[in-house]
């Protein structure tokens, strides 16, 4: 009996850490990403699609919001809706995407039975300041099969906006716990009573992910006098508009000594997390922004680490008890929460063990492709 054709439609932001969940359906369905022709990952175990896309067009001086304007939504895959020919089902992202859009054309035209998707946006009446994007959002409500919301607050918007309750699934996303796990020693090394302890913050370099305000915790740090025998060292992973900004901060308050900026491929991240002590992640909403989920959390919770991070949207659903929650951008709140694991190894061995006890029982990759594979079957009614 053939396997059903999964198309999994993400465009630019196909990447390994969405796509780790789905690789154990593979044995069941017959699956294919699509991606524009530069993704942010392409190494997957299943066949990648790479269509034209707007967005492969070279970097210019506001190159989104002027392409967003032109396509309503620059996420367009050149020949996607002839592709989805034979599909049982394609799966999306968001309501607004204009791939998702496309789906919903390659259904009406018969080229594909179904189509579900993937709901991160957790703001309601969030993306439709764009001419169009109402419309696409609507139609979505309207015609897709199902959605999967990864969070209860993401599910709560979609309901405020008027998609029927029915239609959506919470389905939180997954982690592979197998390539995030603690080493042999971990628990001794993060419990050990060392005078010199590493912080490590993985993400985007900007305001809303608070790097700024670790930094401003890290010079109230420096001049706690009770941490006069301490040395802190700080690791930042990734990239952003920050950095320089970060840089200069850095330098002014003589911290560029204590401080590393790192970028790191998805299969070589999980070492990262292996030379921290303590995991940062103090975002903090904006306007059209809040934290959607947090996949560093999983990563840092999996990895068995003691994390220090905010209320921002979706976080509370996310660690629940397994890390000290403090306020969004509060950089008192932030240090003092820090000095607490300084201070106290055990509390650092107590809420890094925790932390790993919840990935394992909440967001292991496994856990998510069976809620998956059971919603695939229901809406095929298999």
């Amino acid at each position: 009996m053939n396997k059903p054709k999964v198309a999994l439609i993400r465009g630019r932001f196909l990447n390994q850490f969405d796509m780790q969940s789905y690789i154990p359906l593979s044995s069941h369905y017959d699956i294919t990403a699509f991606a524009s022709q530069n993704p942010m990952h392409v190494d997957l175990p299943f066949p990648v699609a790479l269509l034209t896309s707007p967005t492969d067009l070279p970097e210019f001086s506001k190159k989104m919001p002027l392409l967003n304007r032109l396509f309503v939504d620059a996420n367009y895959l050149f020949g996607l809706e002839n592709r989805l020919k034979g599909f049982a089902i394609a799966h999306t992202a968001e309501t607004y995407y204009h791939y998702t859009h496309q789906a919903l054309l390659a259904k009406r035209k018969k080229h594909v039975k179904k189509v579900i998707t993937t709901v991160w946006e957790n703001i309601p009446f969030n993306n439709e300041g764009i001419w169009g994007r109402k419309k696409f959002k609507e139609d979505a409500r309207n015609e897709i099969d199902h959605f999967i919301a990864v969070s209860e607050l993401a599910k709560k918007a979609l309901v405020q906006e008027g998609t029927d309750p029915e239609k959506i699934s919470v389905v939180t996303p997954g982690i592979d716990i197998r390539k995030f796990f603690p080493e042999k020693n971990h628990f001794e090394k993060i419990g050990n009573k060392k005078k010199e302890l590493t912080i490590l913050f993985v993400g985007r370099f900007e305001v809303y992910k608070g790097v700024m305000d670790i930094l401003e915790a890290a010079v109230d740090l420096k001049n706690d006098k009770k941490l006069s025998t301490y040395t802190l060292n700080y690791i930042f992973v990734g990239q952003g508009s920050q950095k320089e900004n970060m840089k200069n901060y850095a330098k002014l308050y003589g911290l560029d000594k204590n401080i590393m900026y790192m970028t790191a491929d998805y299969g070589s991240i999980p070492e990262v997390y292996t030379m921290a002590d303590i995991f940062v992640a103090p975002s903090k909403k904006d306007k059209y922004w809040q934290e959607q989920y947090g996949m560093m959390l999983l990563e840092a919770q999996a990895s068995g680490l003691p994390i220090v991070t905010t209320s921002s949207g979706a976080i509370p659903e996310n660690i629940k008890d397994a890390g000290i929650m403090i306020g969004e951008g509060e950089v008192k709140e932030l240090g003092e929460a820090i000095k607490e694991f300084i201070f106290s190894p055990e509390k650092r061995v107590q809420f890094g063990q925790k932390a790993r006890k919840r990935a394992e029982k909440f967001h292991d990759v496994s856990i998510f492709a069976s809620k998956i594979d059971k919603i695939y079957k229901d809406v095929l009614f298999l």
